[in-house]
């Protein structure tokens, strides 16, 4: 549906280097990577906000490089709300009916039924500066659909809502794309959120696409070590094949040796990235486990957050395990508590650096 070929564009000392990447209809795309990296330029480029120095955007097949915002049939809704702060919240809502030449009354009427889907017919009369963040956020979001557009563009729209209110947002949105089939665009430096919504996504840094796929591939399998870091893969460790028979590789990483599936060749280095849920923890002594990588450590650390904890374990190499808070109790981890720590050999990335 919408397909970037080899877009270049500079504005001021940022440039965005040669995007090519494909949007397919009804996707929940998701465009991350840390600040500064270039992702609100992108979507504003798919809105039409910014013209490529060079390449082609396209849209529905058709090429729209040089299309003003207005005919693209996209809505752009900015993490900072955007709402007219002298007109009530129908008003707002109603806003792009009026542009499209709709008379008050009946884009009043016609957007009633978009108030009390998001929840706000409540607050109908109201005006933007006595509502909250998250209110804030529905109006602005109910005021982008209501023209019905193909394409809704969202610019972190969850980055200044507190934790319950994004919570319920979150369910809004994948409501809305579940529901209506939308295609939805989400610029956001959360991995949570690409977790929670994504079906595809892409990962900019520095201007450039580093990787770009299916949201689970991206997330567990990435392309290179920078991204691994990005997605926020717990452990990566820096090694050499020592031994290769038949894709099953032996790792040398900091003096610590680990079996994991790649066909790199001995004497190659390589990333090592272990998500910390498929690290599996035992107290000396409980448990005996068919895992390639099974070793003796010590706990050195545990953290509590929320229903979960962070367990960190000296094994030669410090790895860190996510368990439940139960885990955490029924084993009595606490630091200095000897364990053993496994890992299959097929729950391992490996990185090339070649690659």
């Amino acid at each position: 549906m919408i397909e970037f070929d080899r877009v270049s564009l500079a504005l001021g000392s940022f440039r965005l280097e040669e995007i090519s990447l494909t949007i397919g209809r009804g996707d929940y795309y998701f465009i991350v990577g840390p600040s500064g990296a270039g992702k609100t330029v992108l979507l504003e480029t798919i809105a039409g906000l910014h013209r490529p120095e060079s390449g082609r955007v396209l849209l529905r097949d058709e090429e729209i490089t040089t299309l003003p915002p207005e005919k693209r049939r996209v809505a752009l809704v900015y993490q900072d709300y955007s709402l007219f702060p002298n007109m009530r919240v129908i008003d707002n809502v109603s806003y792009g009916l009026r542009v499209q030449g709709m008379r008050k009354k009946e884009a009043r009427d016609e957007v009633v039924p978009l108030l009390e889907r998001f929840g706000i017919a409540h607050l109908a009369d109201r005006y933007p500066g006595t509502l909250s963040g998250g209110e804030q956020q529905r109006v602005s979001l109910a005021r982008a659909i209501a023209v019905k557009p193909d394409i809704l563009l969202l610019d972190e729209p969850l980055s200044a809502l507190d934790p319950i209110t994004q919570e319920r947002f979150i369910g809004d949105l994948r409501r809305l794309h579940r529901e209506d089939g939308l295609t939805i665009v989400q610029v956001s430096h959360s991995r949570r959120e690409a977790h929670l919504l994504a079906t595809r996504m892409a990962v900019i840094i520095d201007g450039y696409l580093v990787d770009e796929g299916k949201a689970g591939v991206v997330l567990n399998t990435p392309r290179s070590r920078d991204v691994a870091t990005f997605v926020g893969i717990e452990n990566i460790l820096d090694g050499t094949v020592t031994a290769n028979e038949d894709g099953h590789a032996t790792v040398d990483a900091g003096g610590r040796t680990f079996e994991a599936m790649t066909d790199a060749a001995p004497g190659e280095e390589v990333s090592l990235c272990i998500r910390a849920d498929d690290i599996i923890l035992a107290v000396d002594g409980d448990r005996h486990s068919s895992a390639r990588n099974t070793m003796a450590g010590t706990v050195v650390s545990v953290v509590e957050n929320g229903p979960v904890a962070e367990v960190k374990v000296d094994a030669g190499v410090v790895l860190t395990a996510v368990l439940t808070r139960r885990s955490v109790r029924d084993l009595l981890l606490v630091a200095g508590t000897a364990v053993t720590l496994s890992i299959k050999a097929t729950a391992i990335h490996v990185i090339r650096a070649s690659s």
